[in-house]
């Protein structure tokens, strides 16, 4: 088994942190290496400052169809909201690394246990019919998405901890208390 750095952009980080997708793709390296099926991937980001950050490890799953040059990483954990900050310069791309550098690099795998959350959306909605009405609603959903539409989270049996995320991160949502 091989390892490699796998390094998105700020940018795609920031679009990846919003969905829990299984699977990553990653364009290869511009070297000619191809990585193998389960090989190790340590997944970096490029921060603002254009440093590196772990954000996650995968197991490549194998090239990505239609002949893009891409590779498909499926994820064994990620850590999109406490990315590890990393002493390593990669391109974009994979790349291959060392076993000693993977390690160094490597996040630990996170120890948080699972909670159960409530996880809601409320669009008041103008429609002739009920199920207009649940059209309209995935017609919005589909085109604010998690950029501007706030989804409210809360722990289960604690509604009053209720909070609101827009991008993955709380947002405050009373015009009163904007200062």
């Amino acid at each position: 088994m091989n390892h490699w750095a796998g390094v998105i952009s700020a940018e795609t980080f920031a679009t990846e942190r919003l969905y829990a997708r299984d699977t990553i793709r990653l364009p290869a390296g511009g070297d000619g290496t191809r990585p193998a099926a389960g090989d190790h991937v340590v997944l970096l980001a490029r921060a603002e400052d254009d440093s590196l950050v772990a954000f996650g490890v995968g197991r490549v799953a194998g090239p990505v169809n239609g002949g893009s040059g891409d590779v498909a990483v499926n994820y064994t954990y990620r850590l999109f909201d406490d990315p590890v900050p990393v002493d390593l310069n990669r391109p974009l791309g994979l790349t291959p690394l060392t076993r000693d550098e993977a390690d160094r690099v490597s996040p630990g795998e996170p120890v948080q246990a699972r909670e159960q959350w409530f996880v809601s959306v409320a669009i008041p909605i103008e429609a002739s019919s009920r199920a207009e009405a649940v059209r309209e609603f995935w017609t919005y959903i589909d085109q604010l998405g998690p950029r501007e539409l706030p989804a409210y989270v809360w722990p289960l049996g604690d509604e009053l901890a209720m909070q609101a995320f827009v991008l993955g991160t709380a947002a405050n949502q009373d015009p009163e208390e904007d200062d």
